[in-house]
């Protein structure tokens, strides 16, 4: 059997000046008392020289990070010269390892936060943004063949997406207008205008919460749901495969979702809005009016138009979800938390962009008049 070279057992030189080369070799079978006329350095500073050494371990690398610790406990600076090239390796990795923590980072201001929160949220704008003008540029481009488009893929969707979703989206519904006619209700009985709580629950359903309420139940089961699905093709790698074989994971993935979603929103609409006016109903027929008094003060003051400005923003809305649902599915990371953290920001931004959407088309037909 052939053994290792053998080498000189470890030696300290040098004079209470310094430095002190070490010679020899550092290993675990260096005893611990050799050290202790270094513990008694009568000097607030002290350096070994380690360029003369002939073998190094870890054990007797941490050796020499100890004695620096002890030192410094004393108030003695201990400093190492390099050891050989051959053994450089070996002292890194204990010096990363053994030696003392890093100093941590220094703690941002608040104005850098506030830099880099705006310089990330102007980054993930522009990516929602150029994520919006592809899909758009595929929509113009199935107009003229929309045979290309797969709708088998795209009627499964909406049969998830709006069919599984009425009993939730109509019992929200039904409880909104319950709860806001039983509320308003309380307030107008005292100057006796209880009847004017039809056209109260029926101008808010029809044309904010209905809509409104419809977009958020959706954020919640199918845009998270986009999410969490194309995040975890992302993870496992089959979007990347989707690209090598040449297909478009925005016109094969996403298209047919963001479809789906855009013609089952205003479906959806229409019945949530059916479920909270029933709601409403229900309250005006236990403070005792009849059910033809609460539905024909709706049809004197609720027409085509205010019908139409839900609908139309339930087009925008149902586009929205899928759309940023999938974004965030497609940008997702790699790794289990990737998948979750691209559903929850999914979740997050819809809720963001549909109430600034919401404002917007407030203050836009307000402006017109509509």
């Amino acid at each position: 059997m052939k053994k290792g070279p053998r080498h000189s057992p470890l030696s300290l030189d040098g004079a209470q000046e310094g430095p002190i080369v070490l010679r020899g070799a550092l290993t675990a079978q260096v005893p611990g008392p050799v050290w202790d006329p270094l513990l008694r350095w009568p000097r607030d500073r002290l350096t070994l020289d380690l360029g003369s050494l002939e073998a190094l371990d870890l054990n007797g690398a941490a050796q020499l990070l100890w004695l620096r610790r002890s030192l410094g406990g004393r108030g003695v600076a201990l400093d190492f010269t390099q050891p050989p090239p051959a053994l450089q390796p070996i002292w890194d990795l204990a010096s990363r390892t053994l030696g003392p923590p890093p100093p941590k980072p220094p703690r941002p201001t608040f104005l850098e936060l506030t830099g880099r929160n705006l310089s990330r949220a102007w980054a993930d704008l522009l990516d929602l943004v150029g994520f919006l003008g592809e899909l758009l540029s595929h929509l113009a481009g199935l107009a003229p063949r929309p045979w290309r488009l797969r709708w088998s893929a795209t009627m499964r969707v909406a049969e998830t997406a709006a069919i599984d979703a009425l009993p939730v989206t109509a019992l929200v519904a039904f409880l909104v207008g319950l709860i806001l006619a039983f509320q308003s209700a309380m307030f107008m009985r005292l100057f006796g205008v209880d009847i004017f709580v039809a056209d109260l629950v029926g101008l808010s359903i029809v044309r904010e919460l209905g809509t409104l309420l419809t977009a958020i139940v959706l954020t919640g089961r199918s845009g998270s749901a986009f999410s969490a699905e194309l995040g975890a093709m992302k993870a496992n790698q089959e979007i990347d495969a989707f690209v090598t074989m040449g297909l478009s994971p925005s016109r094969d993935l996403v298209l047919p979702r963001v479809l789906a979603l855009t013609i089952a929103t205003p479906l959806l609409t229409v019945l949530a809005d059916l479920a909270g006016l029933l709601g409403g109903n229900l309250v005006m027929v236990t403070l005792g009016h009849p059910v033809a008094v609460f539905w024909h003060e709706l049809s004197s003051h609720i027409d085509a138009s205010d019908v139409a400005t839900g609908l139309f923003k339930s087009f925008v809305f149902g586009f929205t979800v899928a759309a940023i649902g999938c974004q965030r599915g497609l940008s997702a990371g790699s790794g289990p938390a990737a998948v979750g953290q691209a559903t929850t920001r999914g979740v997050v931004t819809n809720i963001i962009v549909l109430a600034i959407l919401d404002s917007l088309f407030a203050v836009l037909f307000y402006v017109l008049k509509w």
